[in-house]
């Protein structure tokens, strides 16, 4: 059983990997909207790891899983604490709102 961080590119390759195959390293980095070169990085470590192998064809570069037995540790992005905002009174900014835009027909305004 491997263990991999939530939140590293290893892990966000890893599940793009799990979800799609046959998928070139282009692929994977244009979905997952990071850097050419940060992949390849991440991929040769993990291929130097024994966890994909790579097969390089004339023009493209496709990423085969040799392991399937990954466990994500740590947070991920959807389990973090979120904010609360406190709610402003919407009754009173409409009365605002109304007072400042609201047109005059007294003789007074005229």
């Amino acid at each position: 059983m491997v263990q991999v961080k939530a939140n590293s590119i290893d892990a966000k390759v890893l599940k793009v990997l799990l979800e799609r195959y046959p998928i070139d390293i282009e692929e994977v980095a244009g979905e997952l909207k990071l850097p050419l070169r940060s992949v390849q990085r991440a991929v040769k470590a993990m291929e130097q790891r024994g966890w994909v192998a790579l097969e390089v064809l004339s023009d493209k570069t496709f990423i085969r899983m040799r392991r399937f037995d990954f466990t994500f540790i740590g947070r991920d992005d959807t389990q973090r604490k979120a904010v609360k905002h406190k709610k402003k009174d919407k009754k009173k900014k409409k009365v605002v709102e109304k007072l400042l835009h609201d047109d005059h027909d007294d003789m007074m305004y005229a």
